[in-house]
């Protein structure tokens, strides 16, 4: 401004060097000062004196428009930052869905790995089951008769045995 009258917008919409929401408003105010020297150009087909500007700079300084200034940018930032997170979360989640599809492969067993699992696991099955059976009927048969039957022998006791030897013969 020629008479040393300066907007001080800046100073007002930006609290300090890391206010990033305080920035991004002051441009949002340039960007509005710039369509607005566009449209005076093609009305008037001149460039905008100060006074010209004054209107502008009236309507932009209103506290209602200073804060439409932030809460524009507030919008902007949001609308950054959530896309930002949405991109991040699919692609986290592409990794780790690729990630987890690749270590189920690697960790599945092969077709013939488990066939030879349940080969095994059914043999020892039929193991266990018949020494169960073995075990539940050698209780109900006792030790000395499961002996007998199971080796094909007789087991004679040595009390009756040595009861018999002892025996006088007769003549």
């Amino acid at each position: 401004m020629a008479d040393g009258c300066y907007n001080h917008i800046y100073s007002i919409l930006v609290e300090n060097e890391q206010d990033t929401l305080g920035i991004i408003a002051y441009s949002l105010y340039k960007r509005q000062k710039i369509e607005f020297i566009k449209a005076f150009k093609a009305k008037y087909e001149r460039e905008p004196k100060d006074e010209d500007l004054a209107p502008f700079h009236d309507v932009s300084n209103s506290p209602s428009q200073l804060e439409s200034y932030r809460n524009q940018a507030s919008q902007l930032v949001q609308g950054f930052l959530d896309a930002s997170i949405s991109a991040q979360a699919i692609e986290l989640e592409q990794y780790y869905s690729d990630k987890a599809s690749s270590e189920i492969r690697n960790a599945k067993p092969g077709f013939w790995l488990g066939v030879a699992q349940s080969l095994v696991g059914s043999v020892l099955f039929v193991f266990l089951l018949g020494f169960l059976v073995f075990f539940t009927w050698s209780l109900n048969q006792g030790p000395k008769q499961v002996i007998e039957q199971v080796f094909d022998i007789r087991i004679i006791d040595s009390i009756a045995a040595g009861g018999a030897e002892e025996r006088p013969s007769s003549p």
